[in-house]
């Protein structure tokens, strides 16, 4: 679940890219293509706010983070500008470079007469003001830039760029190296809303976003291209930001903070939180041992393991903790459905339950998990073999009266929802919503990014990771930790942002001392604890 460093105007990541906002609320929307240009119509139309005032703060804050780039890469600065409002930003900004005593030149691959209303203001004022405007760039002209700074395109990208724009692109990527590109709201040739980059996209180092930040700058590919970013208050009133809707939410240190669960100075282990967790199958106990360790290490008070009764022996001396539940087998080792009234007993007496990891797909046990799903009678999340057991019961899901998560991986979530698996990565937020409502359920679709989506419509989009959780075992860490968070009463959407969050902090604080390479599931069961305390500043 990597993603690439966030900062926002009041927030700068500390020293492995996390942010930490002054925000009083902790959020950061993300918005579409479609929901920002509505607020800038409300912003003109209704607030009165001057289109030229919005494209003056816009240009001011690319020229001031090209200047930054300037420091680090001496050299002129090239402005690409495109003809719609993208470039008149890209324009302002070479005019405020070029007052400010910078070599800066525009290039300007279109006629004048070609530009959007504003940005052909913007065209005659930088002219007027002496900045050189370039119709064409040469790979000279390229090769002698320090900073160059993508004004192409912007947010309204649909599909793949193409000819001149596709081929200028091409040749500011392969000569990139030894200078720094910036890219202005978006990098030129991401799709905005869903962050696919389906032809030709400029590769930037930074990216300065306007007024609200785009899912494409946390959904990868895209994000991939638009390396560190930053949000510029281009003057929006914060009572209109606050109010206006989104697609969905970054998740920051803030709203993480807010969500870890308190514990009373005379609380005992039944109030802090009992889980049960169901699990296990003849070779496959580590995913049972794992989860159960990782409800421990996030808080849980009492976790009782239900699983085939010959597996109890081989985990009783490595979980000495643990409250073992053995249970009727197949012959094959998996849970027989001969447990099901036990286990239904054995869930009545916790605050939530945890059904799937290492059950093994028998159809015993799979005729096991569709009882069960519908009638476990408190927080129930659902993992592994248990989302394929369920994969075309859907009605069982509505069955449930209890909240539900499930945390599927694109292969899970293509059987899920019927649906290539490709297909649903195209566009990770529409998907990750669509099976919440479908199933009723908070849905954790894990991944790159990982997308939260509860059934209510609240999105999270969890900012932390390293590709150093791409190794068996993370998933049944963090199914475990998002059961022991809602058996200490924490909401079942904001239990699975926090563990995401959590899970994706700690692994990044080992991997920075020890790298990305040998990373284990154990290892992050044991940063669980430091990375919640971190977080509620403990």
């Amino acid at each position: 679940m990597q993603t690439t460093d966030t900062t926002s105007p009041r927030s700068r990541p500390d020293a492995i890219g996390i942010a930490r906002p002054e925000r009083e609320d902790g959020q950061m929307k993300l918005v579409t293509a479609e929901q920002m240009r509505a607020l800038d119509r409300y912003a003109i139309e209704e607030l009165g706010i001057p289109a030229l005032a919005l494209m003056e703060r816009a240009g001011e804050a690319v020229a001031s983070e090209v200047a930054r780039l300037l420091e680090q890469y001496p050299g002129m600065a090239l402005v690409l500008c495109g003809k719609g409002n993208n470039g008149g930003d890209g324009l302002v900004a070479a005019r405020r470079l070029h007052a400010g005593g910078a070599a800066v030149a525009a290039v300007l691959p279109c006629a004048p007469a070609d530009l959007a209303p504003d940005a052909r203001v913007n065209y005659d004022r930088a002219a007027a003001a002496g900045v050189p405007i370039l119709s064409a760039v040469t790979d000279a002209d390229l090769r002698e830039a320090g900073v160059i700074a993508d004004a192409l395109l912007g947010t309204g990208v649909s599909g793949a760029v193409r000819g001149e724009l596709a081929a200028l692109i091409e040749r500011v990527n392969a000569l990139r190296a030894g200078r720094g590109v910036l890219a202005v709201d978006v990098p030129s040739g991401v799709e905005t809303n869903t962050g696919q980059a389906p032809g030709a996209a400029m590769r930037a180092e930074a990216t300065v976003t306007m007024g609200l930040p785009k899912p494409c700058l946390l959904l990868h590919p895209a994000a991939e291209f638009a390396g560190a970013w930053t949000v510029a208050d281009i003057g929006f009133p914060p009572e209109a930001v606050a109010g206006w809707p989104a697609v969905a939410e970054m998740t920051e240190w803030e709203q993480a903070a807010a969500w870890v669960p308190a514990r009373r100075p005379a609380a005992h282990k039944m109030d802090v939180g009992a889980a049960l967790i169901i699990a296990g199958s003849f070779g496959m106990t580590g995913a049972a041992a794992m989860a159960a360790a990782a409800a421990y290490r996030a808080g849980a008070g009492f976790v009782k393991l239900a699983l085939p009764a010959s597996l109890t022996a081989a985990l009783n001396a490595q979980l000495t903790e643990v409250v073992f539940r053995p249970m009727p087998e197949t012959r094959a080792g998996t849970l027989s459905f001969h447990g099901f009234a036990r286990l239904l007993e054995d869930a009545a007496g916790t605050r939530a339950a945890l059904l799937g990891p290492g059950l093994s797909r028998h159809p015993a046990t799979a005729h096991l998990i569709r009882r069960l799903v519908p009638r476990i009678p408190v927080p129930l999340v659902v993992d592994a073999d248990a989302l394929t057991a369920m994969a075309g019961h859907d009605r069982l899901w509505r069955q449930r009266e209890s909240p539900t998560v499930i945390t599927p991986h694109p292969g899970e979530m293509s059987r899920l929802l019927g649906q290539p698996a490709t297909v649903l990565e195209e566009d990770r937020l529409a998907a990750a919503k669509e099976a919440a409502r479908r199933f009723n359920a908070t849905v954790v679709y894990k991944g790159a990014p990982v997308v939260i989506a509860a059934p209510d419509g609240r999105t999270y989009v969890n900012p932390t990771g390293t590709p150093a959780l791409a190794v068996a075992g993370t998933g049944d860490v963090l199914a475990g930790m998002i059961t022991a968070l809602i058996a200490q009463r924490v909401e079942a959407a904001h239990a699975a942002a926090l563990a995401c969050f959590i899970g994706g902090l700690a692994a990044r604080r080992m991997t920075a001392q020890h790298g990305l390479r040998g990373f284990t599931a154990p290892d992050l069961i044991a940063a669980i604890p430091r990375g919640l305390a971190e977080v509620a500043g403990e």
